[in-house]
Formats: C-alpha cells, sequence, structure tokens
C-alpha cells in the first residue's frame, strides 16, 4: 500500500512537469520550383547586359527548425526558435548557396505583460511589408523593388519588445546592436553601428492596417553619410472570397547618401474559389532624387513590376501554383523580377544590365511540416 501511495504522489508531481515543457520540435517548409527566366539581355559592353536566359531549378527559400517552450509559472514562459534555411536543390554554387544557413533564431521571454525577444530577428519594419505579400519567395515578391537601400532585413544581434494583442492591436520595438557594417565590414563589439524599428499593426476580422519604422545610424555607411530613414503603411482587407491589399514605403537618405529619396508602392488582389486562388500584384519604385556622385546616379533609377498566379491548395499543408512576373527598368536600373528567389539571396543572373526588362514563368510546390 505505501508503495502503491508513494508511486501515486510521484505521478502527481511528474505528471504537471511535463505538461509545463513543450518541445523542441520540428517543423519546416519545402518550397521548389522549376523557372523560365529572361533578363533580355544583349550582352552589350556599353550596359553591362550580360545575357541570361535559362531553365532553373529552384529553392526558394525552404527551411527547418525547432521551437519549444517552458512554462515558468505565475504566468511566465521561456521559449527558444533556431531556423536554418536549406538548400534543396543541392547548388550551392548559387549567390547565396550553401546546404545550410542562418534564419531568424530567438529566445524569448513572455508573460500577461507582453514578450522580450533576444536573437537573430526579422526587423519590424520587414514584418509589416511580410503581410500584405501575394507572392512571398516567388517571382514577383515585391522586394525586388529594394534598390538603393536598407529595406526587408533580417537583423543580428536584436533585442525586442512586442506588445500582448489586444483587441487585434499588437506593436514591437527592437534595438540592433552592432550591426553588420552595410560596406561589408563586420560590425565589431562596441562598435556604433545600430539601428532601430517598430510597428503598430492591427488584425480584427477582414481588416489588417499596420505601420513600421526603421532607422539605421550613418555609422553603417561610412564617414560623411546621413542616417537612412524608412516607414511603410500598409494594409488589406477581405470581403467573401476576394482580397485586396496595398503598401506603400518611403525612404529618405537611401544606403546613406543626403537626398537619395524615393518610395515604392505596392496594389494587389486575390479571388478563391474553392482550392484555387488567383493572384495579381502590381508593384513601382521612383527614381531615386538628388543621389549625390554622377549626374545620372539618381535619374531614372525606377522600376516597375506585375506578377499574376494561380495557387491549387492540395491539403492543408501542400500548395501547387503556376506564376508569371514581367519587370520593367528605367535606364538606371537593373532589377529583376526574380531578385528574391532562392536559397539565401538570388538566383542565377540576379542582374538585368541597364534598361531591360526582366521576366519570369515558374510553377513550384510548397509543403509545410
Amino acid at each position: 500500500m505505501k508503495k502503491l501511495i508513494a508511486a501515486a504522489v510521484a505521478a502527481a508531481v511528474i505528471a504537471p512537469v511535463s505538461v509545463m515543457a513543450s518541445g523542441p520540435v520540428l517543423y519546416g517548409k519545402l518550397h521548389m520550383s522549376a523557372n523560365m527566366l529572361d533578363n533580355n539581355g544583349s550582352n552589350s559592353v556599353a550596359y553591362g547586359n550580360t545575357k541570361y536566359d535559362e531553365v532553373s531549378l529552384n529553392s526558394n527559400h525552404s527551411r527547418i527548425g525547432f521551437k519549444g517552450s517552458e512554462d515558468l509559472g505565475n504566468g511566465m514562459k521561456v521559449g527558444y526558435l533556431i531556423e536554418w534555411s536549406v538548400d534543396m536543390d543541392g547548388d550551392s554554387s548559387k549567390a547565396g548557396g550553401g546546404d545550410l544557413g542562418e534564419r531568424n533564431r530567438a529566445v524569448t521571454l513572455s508573460g500577461d505583460w507582453g514578450t522580450m525577444l533576444v536573437g537573430k530577428w526579422d526587423t519590424p519594419f520587414k514584418t509589416v511589408g511580410r503581410k500584405v505579400e501575394l507572392f512571398s519567395e516567388r517571382l514577383g515578391d515585391q522586394r525586388n523593388m529594394n534598390a538603393g537601400a536598407v529595406l526587408d532585413a533580417r537583423a543580428e544581434n536584436v533585442i525586442a519588445y512586442v506588445t500582448p494583442n489586444m483587441n487585434g492591436f499588437s506593436a514591437t520595438v527592437a534595438y540592433v546592436f552592432d550591426v553588420e557594417q552595410l560596406s561589408g565590414t563586420n560590425g565589431a563589439d562596441n562598435s556604433d553601428y545600430s539601428a532601430i524599428s517598430f510597428n503598430a499593426i492591427y488584425n480584427n476580422g477582414p481588416i489588417l492596417a499596420a505601420f513600421g519604422y526603421a532607422n539605421y545610424s550613418d555609422e553603417n555607411f561610412g564617414t560623411n553619410m546621413e542616417d537612412q530613414t524608412t516607414w511603410r503603411l500598409a494594409g488589406s482587407y477581405s470581403f467573401g472570397d476576394f482580397k485586396v491589399l496595398g503598401n506603400y514605403t518611403d525612404i529618405s537618405d537611401g544606403m546613406g547618401n543626403d537626398g537619395s529619396d524615393s518610395n515604392i508602392w505596392t496594389v494587389g488582389g486575390s479571388y478563391k474559389m474553392g482550392n484555387n486562388t488567383i493572384k495579381l500584384q502590381y508593384a513601382t519604385r521612383d527614381e531615386f532624387d538628388d543621389t549625390k556622385g554622377s549626374v545620372d546616379s539618381g535619374d531614372e533609377t525606377g522600376a516597375s513590376q506585375w506578377a499574376i498566379g494561380l495557387d491549387h491548395t492540395m491539403s492543408k499543408r501542400t500548395t501547387v501554383y503556376v506564376e508569371y512576373a514581367d519587370l520593367s527598368n528605367d535606364d538606371y536600373s537593373s532589377s529583376t523580377s526574380w531578385k528574391t528567389m532562392g536559397n539565401g539571396a538570388t538566383v542565377g543572373q540576379d542582374s538585368s544590365g541597364l534598361n531591360q526588362d526582366t521576366d519570369g514563368f515558374g510553377v513550384g510546390i510548397i509543403h509545410k511540416f
């Protein structure tokens, strides 16, 4: 009888401990696509138009990670997440290639008061843009417009605070220590390379409205430079099977260049028909004004892009799709419609040369686990 009582007491003590701990949980996203990519280059030495016209198999930011948490009692919880990019096509020769690469990773402490996060993480500014994107990590991603400025970054040495969700409203503020210097030299301990970013998001029912801000100190860009300041407004509205969205990004002193100002507009919409979703998105970037240096360096640096696609949901975790994207450059712009695809940053020939139109057609599959 004593042994039975002891076993019962032990079970009562041990059982809550197992409930209090969660993880580690393995998760991932595998995203592969086959694409026909053409930068319409002419191999012109004068314009740097190296011809790139290829069929490419791509691993589009495929990833794997572990996450978990532990209940500390009194409403407190510690959590963690460690994530890597995975090169599913095995071609490490591509820009940004390599079997494994760093993505978000952090330890968190949370309670009724909100969440503190430390590690490597997407900036709050970037998070706003990702919430209104129809072609994330695919042909036509609006981040293809990100030229001449530091915008949708994953920052190292981040400490952030996230408010509790208050009837759909939440906010995040993040400070970045010792930013990796954008000129190519790593920011050392006790350096002045820093950044701050915050957002405010309302997401309730059919309505999403969000604001994001980021500032990189002038030391990130070299001597005699300016702080780069960016802000973003984004929103979406769903009615029935329709969804419309928009995004405006304002850039001041891009890459620390005094007066190098621009803006990016994105609009899009989708319509769901059973397991199929039709998507259309358009983005445009104005030329940078008053850029230092060459008289032509800020003129005619704009670009515009449109993308159309069809997603077919095979299950809650698996989607197949087909899509087409086209990007047009001004005289002194060399963006492509596929720059943000791939393992890391780019796929193949990521520069179109000046004043060229790039287009791509792709079919892909996304599986989450």
